[in-house]
């Protein structure tokens, strides 16, 4: 009887290590400290500057939407959108696939529906945040849902392959970056920030991509099999 608990016991501790869980707060300093996200061409001041600021996004944000950032998770998604022109920031965190948080400064949505977030102030520097229902993410943030579900199902590459069925097919040229921290180690993502509904149904005013190509493409992001609605 001894032996059976003394193997059950060292079952346990080994599934126990096999299961390793990081905290937001740890991913975000490891996506920093080993350069994960390229700010251009930045000096010193400027780059510490914009990492102090991707950093209270993360983690201000996420701890606005109740999700303690010092807490281990075995699943954290996060995906960071940046406005070239414009400047401002628009990101989800998910953490173990049902825990979402929208964090954003985007005056588009701000003046569309400034009553739904909250307002984080620290010091100078104001972000706004809205903590999300898993079912209402994948209701109402339906781009958002699409390159999350690209992400944690290991198929970003496969919708690369869709954009490059033809020349004309879409290219958007805005991009947002995609981590996901899974089975002990953090996977990084360039995600083109495709609208998934201007293409579920079709696509509009490309008027040289020829119609097999269009009907190609079209089954090809169909087959990724990602439910969104």
């Amino acid at each position: 009887m001894k032996k059976i608990i003394l193997l059950l016991s060292v079952i346990l501790f080994y599934s126990c290590l096999s299961q390793e869980k990081k905290s937001l707060k740890e991913m975000n300093d490891y996506l920093l400290n080993n350069n994960y996200v390229s700010f251009g061409d930045l000096d010193s001041i400027e780059l510490k500057g914009m990492k102090t600021a991707l950093s209270k996004y993360r983690l201000l944000g996420v701890k606005s939407c109740n999700i303690n950032p010092d807490k281990k998770y075995s699943h954290i998604y996060i995906e960071d959108g940046f406005h070239d022109e414009e400047g401002f920031y628009d990101g989800i965190i998910v953490v173990n696939n049902t825990e979402v948080c929208e964090i954003t400064d985007s005056h588009y949505k701000l003046k569309a529906d400034s009553l739904s977030y909250m307002k984080i102030k620290d010091g100078n520097f104001v972000l706004y945040s809205k903590k999300v229902s898993m079912q209402d993410f994948k209701k109402k943030y339906l781009n958002e849902y699409f390159r999350y579900e690209l992400v944690v199902q290991n198929k970003a590459s496969d919708l690369k392959k869709c954009l490059a069925i033809d020349e004309y097919t879409p290219k958007p040229s805005t991009y947002v970056q995609n981590y996901y921290f899974a089975d002990k180690k953090v996977n990084n993502y360039g995600i083109v920030r495709i609208k998934y509904e201007e293409i579920k149904d079709g696509i509009e005013g490309i008027p040289h991509l020829k119609e097999d190509k269009k009907i190609e493409f079209i089954d090809c992001i169909g087959r990724l099999n990602i439910v969104t609605e």
